[in-house]
Parts: C-alpha cells; structure tokens; sequence
C-alpha cells in the first residue's frame, strides 16, 4: 500500500470531527453577534414595542377571563342542578351560558359544552325534538375545530344515546361505531369512564335490536373500565349495572339480572336518596322483572315507588311516566284485573303514540298488552253476561 494511502485511526477521526464541530459553533455564535450588531440600534424600539404589547396582552388576558366569570359559574350551576334532577333550574342557567356564548367564535369550547349540555337536558327531560338540533350543531362544531380531541366522540355518543330514546338502534349503533374509532384513533385513552359511557350506549342499541350476547360482553367491557376507572361501588357504573340486567332479562337470566338491578338500586340511593330520576328507573326495571318473575306484591310496590317520583320530576306525559304506566298496567293484567289494565296501559299508549311515534318499541309493547287487556275484560263481560242469563232463565 502506498504511504500516502495509510488509513486514518480512530482518534484522528475523533480529531477532526471535533475540530468541525468547534468551527461551526464559531461560525454561529459570529452570526449571532453580528446579528445582534445589527440591531443594537433599534433595541430601544423593540423594548418599547415588547412593553406596549405586554401592557395590551395582559389586560386583555384579564378581560377574557373576567368576562367569562359568569359562564363558568352558572355551566356549573347548571350541571350540579341538573345531577339533583332540578331540570328546570338547569335550563335557565344553560340558557344563560347559551346567551353568553351566542356572539362568540365557534371555536370556543365553551359554546360546545353548553350546547351539548342543553341537549343532555332536552333527551333526559323527553323532549327529544328539541334536544335533536343541539346535539346536531355540537357534533358539527367538533368536526370542524375539534376532530382530534375527545369532544367529537362524546358528542356522537349523546346523539347516539338520543337516537337510542328515539328507538331508531340500527342508526345509533352506527353512530356509536364511529364515536369509538374517533376516540381510538385520536383520544388513544383505553381506560376512560367518558369511552366506557360509549360503550354502554353500544350495549344498548344492540340490546335492543336483539343481539344479546355482544350486547353482554360490550355492556360488560363498559362496566370494567368504569370499576377500574371509578371503583366497584361508584354512581358511575350504576346505569351500565342496570343495562346488564336488562340483557340478562332479555335473555331469560333471571337470577343475575336481578342481582345486577339490585346493585344499580343500592348504588343509586347511597348517591342520591329515595328519590331520584336514576332511582326511579332502577325500580321500573327490577319492578318489570318481578312482574315476569311472578313476584307481584314486590313489583307493585317497586312501580308505585317509581311512578311517583317519575312524577315528582317530570311532566305527566315524560315518557319514562308512560313507561312506569304501561309497566303497571301489564302488571294489572298479568293479576288478571282488566279494567285496570286497560285504563293504565290506554293513558301510556295514548302518551307513547304521541311523544315517540306509532312503530317505537315502547309505543308497540303497550299497544299489545292493551289488546291482551281489552281481549281479558271483554271475555269477563261475556262470561257475566252469560251468567246473568242464566240466572234469569232459572
């Protein structure tokens, strides 16, 4: 090999790399100096310019934050009322919170939240019409500035659950597919009280189009991550206990069916006393199992308990009133007493028709227990008749 061509060792590449490294760091501290040169004459300017811009931010900072005083304390108001089933009180601050952010960009977050919370407020008091629009507009307004963040997968879940109230559970399944592959894509969280909430929505919607074992294991991913999230005995896991247990009565499960509206029962009282909308539900749904079960005595009480507080909370034609009425009036016919059945289950139909529309599940339920009703009062009558006759022939 000739001499000139004898390679390099290590160190003297060490060398040399450290030798370009210094120059170039030379280099850029001359560039900074320079620059720095340049600008000197001016310097007195940029300061002025930096204080004028600080004395503008900072006020303005303070402004905002001011003027958005009221908003956050009546949005809490408003949530902490609607939590203790004052609904109407809720509203009035919502809509408050709704005037304040009206003239504001679509990109504030406050205007998403009280729109949702408006629609949260509309479904859970029956009104699902105008409940419809506002969660229309907070989805749309997630799309658009926020489809990264989770404000667009609970926004699709509570559209989702509407449509679920509406009984039209082909589409909110749809919907909530979608909610939980944003949440996947975007939110990356796998233990989330917010995706487990998506997921007992899912539960349902499949529940009811009578896909029971995915509903169970989808219902009951839900519940885990909420007793992982929340713990065993939290209000959060409450409503996923009680739609575990209608799939299981759905499937003919009794025992654990009971065992899980039991649960939901005893959380909900703990959290919100005798008399709660929640509360109200837990009993319609483990009076409506006793009435199947042939526990009639302890479905009685459960539904009167129920439709009582339903009443206390909602107007007489909410339809979870109508639901709690029918669910009476089946419990009527199954003790064989038809004129009760056939008033009790005439007021609910006459509500349900009205309110959810002719093909809903509910609104057909009650349309055929009325005619079973209708069918046991008129064969009572005839049997009556026929006994007067003969009593008279002799």
């Amino acid at each position: 090999m000739p001499e000139n061509d004898s390679p390099v060792d290590d160190n003297d590449k060490a060398k040399n790399s450290s030798g370009g490294l210094s120059a170039k760091f030379r280099a850029a501290k001359e560039k900074i100096r320079a620059f720095q040169q340049k600008v000197r004459p001016y310097q007195n300017t940029i300061n002025k310019v930096r204080i004028v811009l600080y004395a503008i931010a900072i006020p303005w900072a303070v402004f905002i934050a001011v003027k958005s005083l009221p908003y956050y304390a009546a949005i809490g108001k408003g949530e902490s009322y609607y939590k203790q089933g004052l609904y109407n009180d809720a509203e009035r601050e919502f809509l408050f919170c709704y005037e304040q952010c009206k003239t504001e960009n679509p990109k504030d977050p406050r205007l998403a939240r009280v729109l949702n919370n408006l629609g949260v407020l509309y479904k859970g008091t029956g009104r699902y019409r105008q409940a419809a629009p506002y969660f229309k507009e907070t989805v749309e307004i997630a799309e658009k500035y926020f489809p990264k963040r989770q404000e667009l997968p609970v926004s699709l879940s509570n559209e989702g659950s509407l449509l679920n109230d509406e009984g039209m559970f082909a589409e909110s399944q749809k919907v909530f597919l979608r909610a939980i592959q944003c949440w996947k894509d975007n939110v990356r969280k796998d233990n989330d009280t917010k995706l487990a909430s998506i997921y007992s929505g899912l539960a349902r919607s499949l529940r009811e189009q009578g896909k029971l074992d995915e509903a169970q294991s989808t219902a009951q991913k839900a519940l885990e991550m909420k007793e992982r999230v929340s713990g065993k005995n939290s209000v959060d896991t409450a409503a996923v206990l009680e739609n575990l247990g209608i799939i299981l009565q759905k499937k003919g499960d009794f025992e654990p069916s009971e065992k899980f509206f039991n649960d939901a029962l005893l959380i909900d009282r703990k959290a919100y006393g005798e008399k709660h909308p929640d509360v109200a539900s837990d009993e319609c749904s483990l009076g409506r199992l006793c009435t199947e079960e042939g526990k009639l005595k302890e479905a009685r009480w459960l539904l009167e308990q129920s439709l009582g507080t339903r009443k206390a909370f909602f107007k007489i034609e909410h339809p979870t009133v109508a639901r709690t009425i029918s669910s009476i009036g089946e419990l009527d016919l199954k003790e064989g007493n038809g004129k009760a059945a056939t008033s009790n289950l005439a007021q609910a139909l006459k509500t349900q028709t009205k309110f959810l529309g002719a093909q809903h599940p509910d609104t057909l339920e009650t349309a055929r227990a009325l005619e079973a009703a209708q069918a046991l009062l008129s064969r009572k009558e005839t049997l009556k008749t026929a006994n007067g006759c003969g009593a008279s022939q002799k």
